[in-house]
């Protein structure tokens, strides 16, 4: 039509408005055609302007409107205050409300809770409820939205008092609240510590709570904390609601099984089918979690055996948690025979299954045994983890076969399986017991070289190794100043340890050590930190040499790159 030469009519433009998405197209359009914008064409571009969410643009055509003496209906006022609004653009939003009520358009209920959301926003709690009361005194009947938006501002406010109220006369002039509403309220309720007013809340809608909204309070208080408060609501929905809520008694299971309170969550989970909710594998095997890392193995005995009984049948979770609940007690024995029954199921072991089994046999001195289960493993096709290696590194450890915990950690590598911090700390500790410390100042330059990060753990092992006091792991309090353990490495064994590192070339660090009878002294110097001779030469450890490559060369060793 243009490229035509036609020209267009406003309504034409009005239509292209509507359809069309390049705005400004439609703009040059009107220019072009020497057109003038009638109500209707602003009303039609300011909505486009919003829809494509460009409050600036829609407040500009606004004012140009105003210029021209066209006004909008109440729903384009509403529209064009809910863009400012949710932009931020309080002062301009404030303009457009009361240029509604100059020009004799009276704000509904939708425009009073628009502005409330803003203040509330805001911070502007007063002028909140300035803004409510007025809606009131204009005769507006609040609806489900607009109380919730003056409760939520009243909870911003931590108004614990006035929003509590407010709801009462919500309940009291019939309008129905849902999660949203008991959501605002329970949360500010627990963030001011006065959670004892809920009581005071449920009793006041009592003829609107449901089992949903049972379970969202019964949700929400276990995982904040307050298991006490969840366990009384569960049970006003247990004595008033014939059928139950899966979710919710999901919920206080597993509140009453954090809180260890495992006579109550059993005496559900043997109830829980009175309110038409089958119990499932879920609900057993979190009880059974809670179970095993309390070591209340008769319990689990028990249990495991009515879940075999009556169902449901258990799953491959539920085998991997009785095997290492009952190795966690030392119960070999047991745990075998789960595993066997394991084998004898429609289930398969899977890697989670042998490790567990494998650390039951090795902790409990059974080291062959689970070495043999390791081999069993492979054989079946299962590649064994991170987890199954250390767990069998560390038994090899203890019982002072260092050669096969070598072997082991030598096979890990060949086999692509990348050790962690926990694997290293392990075979460190084994090394370190048995007395050879060059092999143990190796393995931490690899540990380095990997990229890992020391823990206390680690430093505690090299501690050991130069005290030469070979025995249990014992973690010693860090330094506040340098992250290092307190007593260090001899002077010795720090070249031994710079060498191992430079040779791997991987070094980040240089650990300076003395050693003195009374105190330990230690500094820890990257490349910003060297910055004087005189504080190495006043270790003892001669002269130190820099150049601008970093090279640092004491006298009594060969110069190595840093």
């Amino acid at each position: 039509m243009d490229r035509r030469g036609v020209r267009g009519s406003i309504s034409t433009v009005n239509i292209l408005i509507g359809f069309f998405g390049d705005l400004e197209r439609c703009v040059g359009l009107v220019q072009k055609w020497d057109l003038r914008l009638n109500a209707y064409t602003y009303k039609c571009l300011l909505q486009a302007y919003l829809r494509s969410h460009d409050s600036t643009k829609a407040f500009q055509v606004y004012c140009d409107m105003q210029r021209r003496g066209y006004k909008l209906d109440i729903f384009a006022y509403n529209m064009l205050l809910d863009a400012l609004a949710k932009d931020e653009k309080v002062d301009k939003a404030y303009k457009v409300f009361e240029d509604m009520k100059r020009r004799h358009c009276e704000p509904d209920v939708f425009t009073y809770t628009i502005m409330i959301r803003m203040t509330g926003k805001s911070g502007k709690t007063d002028e909140s409820l300035a803004l409510f009361q007025v809606m009131l005194e204009k005769g507006c009947i609040p609806n489900l939205i607009a109380y919730n938006t003056m409760i939520e501002a009243l909870a911003k406010g931590r108004m614990v008092d006035k929003a509590v109220l407010l709801f009462s006369k919500m309940v009291e002039n019939d309008c129905q609240p849902n999660e949203f509403t008991y959501s605002v309220l329970l949360n500010v309720l627990v963030a001011e510590g006065q959670l004892n007013k809920l009581d005071h809340i449920v009793e006041l809608s009592k003829k609107y709570l449901n089992k949903q909204i049972y379970a969202y309070f019964v949700r929400t208080l276990s995982k904040l904390g307050h298991a006490s408060e969840a366990h009384r609501l569960f049970c006003n929905m247990w004595n008033f609601h014939d059928k139950g809520d899966r979710n919710a008694y999901m919920s206080m299971l597993d509140s009453l099984c954090s809180a260890g309170k495992m006579t109550e969550a059993i005496d559900l989970l043997n109830k829980i089918h009175e309110k038409g909710i089958t119990t499932d594998t879920i609900m057993y095997n979190t009880v059974f979690t809670a179970l095993g890392r309390l070591k209340k193995i008769s319990h689990i005995h028990d249990l495991y055996e009515k879940m075999k009984q009556d169902g449901p049948p258990p799953d491959i979770f539920t085998y991997n948690i009785l095997i290492s609940s009952f190795g966690r007690a030392g119960r070999v024995d047991s745990a075998v025979k789960v595993f066997e029954e394991l084998e004898n199921s429609n289930c398969q072991p899977d890697v989670v299954s042998y490790n567990s089994l494998i650390n039951c046999l090795g902790k409990n001195g059974d080291v062959d045994e689970a070495h043999m289960r390791f081999k069993e493993m492979q054989e079946k096709g299962l590649n064994p983890d991170v987890v199954t290696y250390s767990t069998l590194i560390e038994c090899f450890g203890k019982t002072d076969k260092v050669e096969m915990a070598c072997r082991l950690f030598d096979e890990m590598l060949a086999e692509k399986c990348s050790p962690n911090l926990v694997t290293y700390n392990i075979l460190l500790d084994c090394l370190e017991r048995s007395g050879r410390t060059a092999e143990a100042v190796d393995l931490y330059a690899k540990l380095k070289q990997q990229g890992l990060t020391p823990d206390t753990i680690t430093y505690a092992v090299l501690e050991r190794l130069q005290s030469g006091g070979h025995g249990k792991l014992r973690v010693r309090r860090q330094s506040p100043i340098t992250g290092l353990s307190q007593g260090y490495l001899s002077k010795l064994l720090l070249c031994t340890w710079i060498k191992n590192l430079c040779d791997y070339g991987h070094v980040i660090n240089v650990v300076a050590t003395k050693c003195v009878v009374s105190n330990a002294v230690a500094i820890t110097c990257s490349r910003n930190g060297l910055s004087s001779e005189s504080s190495f030469s006043a270790m003892g450890f001669g002269t130190w040499e820099f150049n601008e490559e970093s090279i640092i060369s004491p006298m009594n060793l060969l110069p190595y790159r840093f």
